[in-house]
């Protein structure tokens, strides 16, 4: 099979080298009757092009490099995998290659900004990235990015792919009303503040909606650290009576709740209820397996590699995406209406 080139193709097809290059990489720009010729022009010859060569003809690298915060407590990260997997897998479909960066709580700015340049890369997606200082720097070097479940505060000029976490709270206080509860309290972190904020203002509409009031002293605002949640169970059932359920903002928070709760000989979900949001892998694997909003990891990060090529490509794209989540429905919330 004879070695065709991007000229060659452009050539057969009587176009520009421009016009084939828009083509391959599914970019605006041609009428389809152009596009349908180069594509049969392409099928025919079995033109297939290297990435150097598309290297050189777009002036792009094809790779987008991942910067991701790695949490020291495990049941934190599994949520950021599934992120990644979808990262992946929407990069292998557009011919990207990923570099990634972890970082934890030592991050420093300047280091960071150094590491980006230090890659040859067309764009930058932060996972669970909220440092303001870093997402200026990008801005002002002109860095394309995206942040991708990174509970940044909403700006029109930071594409930005969530969880639409006030309505899973919403959502998830409302089931623990149908079920009868009235005595629910809010178990999450004290930071970051819009994670905090939706979740919270998601709980107490639900509640509010019902008539419901809550108890401060079911109200917590931990560390948003390994079991800071069962530490803070621990206090509470020494200090003051308990709720009959708790929401928790994550799963990993629900999960060392109720291994604070089982210490205690309190039984889930007889003695007290629990619903969370993530649903991660090992949620379903508890004793008892765990109530959750649910929704697709996956999707956070397709849609993540989806807005960055956008703003590669010129395309239009929405600046805000809410993922939606849906009940996951298992064993440990109790009916009291039954």
């Amino acid at each position: 099979m004879a070695n065709f080139t991007i000229k060659d193709i452009a050539r057969i097809a009587g176009v520009s080298t421009t016009a084939v290059s828009f083509v391959l990489n599914g970019k605006p720009g041609v009428s389809e009757a152009t596009r349908q010729r180069v594509q049969e022009v392409i099928q025919r010859t079995g033109f297939t092009p290297n990435a150097h060569t598309r290297r050189l003809n777009l002036r792009r690298s094809f790779s987008f490099h991942v910067v991701l915060y790695w949490h020291s407590y495990d049941l934190f990260n599994q949520f950021a995998l599934e992120i990644m997997h979808g990262i992946f897998q929407s990069c292998k479909e557009l011919g990207y290659d990923v570099t990634i960066t972890f970082v934890d709580e030592t991050m420093d700015c300047t280091a960071l900004m150094e590491s980006v340049r230090s890659k040859t890369c067309d764009g930058v997606i932060l996972s669970q990235i909220d440092d303001p200082l870093f997402i200026a720097r990008l801005q002002q070097e002109e860095i394309p990015f995206v942040c991708v479940d990174s509970h940044v505060k909403e700006d029109p000029s930071i594409p930005i792919v969530e969880v639409d976490y006030y309505q899973a709270s919403y959502e998830a206080v409302k089931h623990l009303c149908r079920c009868g509860h009235k005595k629910i309290g809010f178990l999450g972190p004290a930071t970051p503040l819009e994670l905090r904020g939706a979740t919270f203002n998601g709980y107490t509409d639900a509640l509010r909606e019902e008539g419901l009031v809550c108890d401060p002293a079911w109200i917590s605002s931990i560390d948003f650290a390994a079991n800071a949640a069962g530490k803070y169970f621990d206090h509470l059932i020494e200090t003051t009576s308990l709720p009959t359920a708790f929401f928790c903002t994550g799963d990993a928070f629900a999960i060392d709740l109720l291994r604070s709760a089982q210490k205690h000989g309190i039984q889930i979900p007889e003695k007290l209820s629990v619903i969370s949001i993530d649903d991660i892998l090992v949620s379903q694997f508890m004793t008892p397996p765990l109530t959750t909003m649910t929704f697709h990891k996956e999707a956070l990060g397709r849609r993540a590699v989806e807005v960055l090529y956008a703003i590669l490509t010129e395309t239009e794209y929405d600046a805000v995406t809410l993922i939606p989540t849906t009940l996951c429905e298992r064993n440990s919330v109790k009916d009291l209406k039954i």
